[in-house]
């Protein structure tokens, strides 16, 4: 039931809701420099069941925004995104945001002075720049197995990577007129 209520809350997300920013839409990158953003994505899941979902969805983003430069290490990224996991009985203390119970996952996005930016799940960001650094993505282990559990994985990935980048409301597609205006390509 918790899967089919985010579901429908993806599918009603708008395409279109960025992330404001002043001066830079990401840490040391320039609005329309026409350079590679460069994006860490750092796999914390500690195990092999949500890895596969994690490599499948940076494939595809990679393949749909050729602008999106991914690496496996923090050295030099302008956004740096970690995985992890989590369960509702053991749910992440995260300073700006307010716990989504029984979401699949949910984003927290951070700008270079470490202000939560992203609503929800966090409380109207106050004093957000805008200009994305960190991003924690966290994955519910409620999801239930199935045989299209990865399918649902990478599709949960995707749109939390969606957010990642500076979508606040989004649909499961890639927006990539969207990512471009935020970022000047």
């Amino acid at each position: 039931m918790v899967i089919l209520g985010l579901a429908a809350a993806v599918a009603a997300g708008c395409a279109g809701g960025l992330l404001g920013f002043a001066g830079r839409p990401a840490s040391g990158y320039t609005y329309g420099s026409g350079e590679a953003l460069r994006v860490a994505i750092l796999d914390e899941t500690g195990g092999d069941d949500w890895s596969p979902a994690i490599d499948a969805a940076v494939s595809r983003y990679g393949d749909a925004v050729p602008e999106l430069a991914f690496q496996r290490t923090a050295a030099g990224a302008n956004v740096v995104i970690t995985a992890r996991r989590y369960n509702d009985g053991d749910p992440p203390q995260l300073a700006g945001y307010v716990f989504p119970f029984g979401a699949g996952g949910f984003a927290a996005v951070y700008d270079s002075d470490g202000t939560a930016c992203n609503y929800p799940p966090s409380p109207v960001p106050e004093h957000c720049t805008g200009e994305i650094a960190t991003v924690d993505i966290y994955l519910n282990d409620i999801i239930p197995p199935g045989p299209d559990i990865e399918n649902r994985r990478e599709r949960l990935l995707l749109h939390e990577l969606g957010h990642a980048f500076g979508l606040t409301r989004h649909s499961p597609e890639f927006a990539e007129a969207t990512l471009a205006a935020r970022y000047g390509w």
